[in-house]
């Protein structure tokens, strides 16, 4: 049908006949069509009785992408995905709409273009619960996070994003270049050389989802600063004119379902939210004022305690070395290396003999740095070694670590880890990755295979699933890593990246041993004379003869 609408109306002189037929043939689709025209979706000077008038008031394009938004809102509101409250995502859409056509209409842009952009604006991430269904229950996770935050979870929970996906949505769909291209780079629009309405775009749809997330957001405090100033730096906007816009969403999004017909949840009114924010500033404020006296208080004791710390970090990072594996010789299958960018890391590796022979290894990532990262790292190591001791397959022992972190977990914190069982007898290969950067299987003619993550990181679903991938080592060589090392600065400032490690990799003496090799891959970023971004951790598993 939206096929059919497009091709009648691809000039301004349409074929009225063929659409009035149109019309007849999806009826109640185009009644709600022209009631959201009517109900001033378009802005036209007048109530119209017809779709073919309104185009002759000049609203095709607008009528275009009214008519894409409700195919596409038809489309998506049919599934039904546990754990994601699509009552609530759609509102938050409105929101993002509203927002952006009242902020497109501040900069001269098309608002009905606007309007769509904002809509679709989270059908990304949409996409990827509906390719990985069982990470829909961390959707209020997602929601109650600042817009930023958010799009970092995503790397982290799918190792893709929603800019990615909806890309690939609106290639599907073939969605307006115009409107693909910024919803595509709405967070990364200084990335990508873009024209000025696309850039223009861009930005309204990045300040629209911080508009939106002060309705959703855990701190509003923070988000609606940030929101602010985004409107003023951005948009021009005086304080009184922000203010105005931020409390007008709820209505506009309460006008802008009923011409969709899409059921609502409560608003919380603007104005309840900000005294909530400026409540927690204050007492945020008194607490920070009370602090502050203590540490006046304190000032004397400083150089004391600055020493005691350094003697305490000092010793923590020794105890944390002791729980790294000891160095062996250059026939055992397995080695490693870690780096800290700081006193203490919160990445870990791993490997340790069973009494049949087999060997067990890992690799592992503490979300977050500093002590907290530092000693759930120390508490996940442990764990690996103590359960992996009796349970026998490494995705049996990181569900089982998966729950027991969930039972634990703090701040949101959790681990992507790496795991694995070999069999040095047969080189037999058992791997799971779970939310880690994806290890590389070189064959001996320096072919990579890549070992993506099929489960989540550990700590955030208690019932999550963590397939595992098999196959025999034979002459090829297994190669784990941190995103510190793809992350990694080199020589010349740019970061190594996923080819860059690869393609190092392939180029190395092949007569070097595994320790060896990974010591060339470490010394990439030791030569740099910048400080380490990230902990660095490698471990490389290759069949001895």
């Amino acid at each position: 049908m939206l096929a059919q609408f497009l091709s009648i109306t691809q000039s301004a002189d349409a074929d009225n006949s063929r659409l009035e037929s149109l019309c007849d043939e999806y009826p109640v689709f185009f009644t709600q069509l022209l009631d959201a025209i009517n109900q001033q979706q378009l802005l036209l000077p007048v109530k119209v009785d017809s779709i073919a008038q309104a185009i002759s008031l000049g609203a095709l394009d607008g009528i275009r992408h009214l008519l894409q938004l409700m195919v596409i809102y038809k489309s998506f509101s049919q599934y039904k995905i546990r754990g994601l409250d699509q009552q609530a995502f759609w509102q938050d859409s409105l929101r993002r709409a509203v927002s952006a056509r009242m902020l497109g209409s501040y900069i001269g842009l098309d608002t009905s273009r606007c309007f769509l952009a904002g809509m679709m604006q989270d059908i990304g991430l949409f996409c990827l619960f509906l390719d990985q269904p069982a990470k829909a229950m961390l959707w209020p996770e997602f929601r109650k996070r600042e817009p930023q935050a958010r799009y970092s979870m995503e790397e982290n929970v799918f190792a893709y994003n929603h800019e990615q996906a909806g890309d690939v949505f609106c290639r599907h769909w073939s969605i307006d270049e115009g409107i693909r291209l910024p919803l595509s780079h709405h967070h990364t629009s200084d990335q990508i050389e873009l024209s000025l309405p696309d850039k223009q775009l861009a930005d309204v749809l990045n300040c629209a989802d911080w508009m939106a997330a002060i309705y959703t957001a855990a701190d509003k405090s923070f988000v609606i600063d940030r929101a602010r100033k985004m409107l003023a730096d951005d948009f021009k906007l005086a304080r009184f004119q922000i203010e105005e816009i931020c409390a007008a969403i709820p209505r506009h999004v309460d006008k802008a379902a009923e011409a969709f017909h899409i059921d609502l949840q409560p608003h919380q009114a603007f104005s309840q939210i900000l005294m909530e924010a400026n409540y927690k500033l204050s007492v945020d404020n008194d607490n920070f004022q009370e602090l502050t006296l203590r540490l006046e208080q304190a000032l004397e004791e400083r150089d004391r305690l600055a020493e005691e710390l350094n003697r305490e970090l000092s010793l923590a990072r020794e105890i944390q070395k002791s729980l790294l594996p000891p160095m062996r010789d250059d026939g055992f299958p397995v080695c490693g290396v870690n780096l800290s960018a700081r006193d203490l890391s919160g990445d870990f590796y791993d490997y340790f003999e069973l009494d049949d022979g087999c060997i067990y290894f890992n690799l592992g990532d503490v979300s977050g740095k500093g002590a907290n990262a530092a000693l759930l790292m120390a508490k996940a190591s442990s764990l690996f070694r103590c359960l992996g001791k009796r349970i026998k397959h490494p995705s049996e022992l990181l569900a089982e670590i998966n729950k027991e972190l969930c039972e634990t977990s703090i701040n949101g914190m959790f681990i992507t880890m790496i795991a694995g069982m070999y069999q040095p007898a047969t080189g037999w290969v058992q791997i799971v990755n779970a939310g880690n950067p994806p290890a590389l299987l070189f064959s001996a003619d320096g072919i990579a295979r890549e070992i993506e993550a099929q489960g989540p990181p550990l700590g955030i679903m208690d019932n999550a699933e963590f397939p595992a991938t098999e196959f025999y080592l034979q002459d090829s060589s297994l190669y784990l890593f941190s995103d510190g090392v793809t992350e990694g600065l080199l020589e010349d400032g740019t970061m190594l990246e996923l080819g860059g490690l690869y393609t190092f990799i392939a180029t190395l003496d092949k007569n070097l041993t595994p320790a060896q090799r990974i010591q060339a891959i470490v010394s990439l970023f030791q030569s740099n004379q910048r400080a380490l971004r990230d902990d660095v951790t490698l471990v490389l598993l290759e069949r001895q003869d």
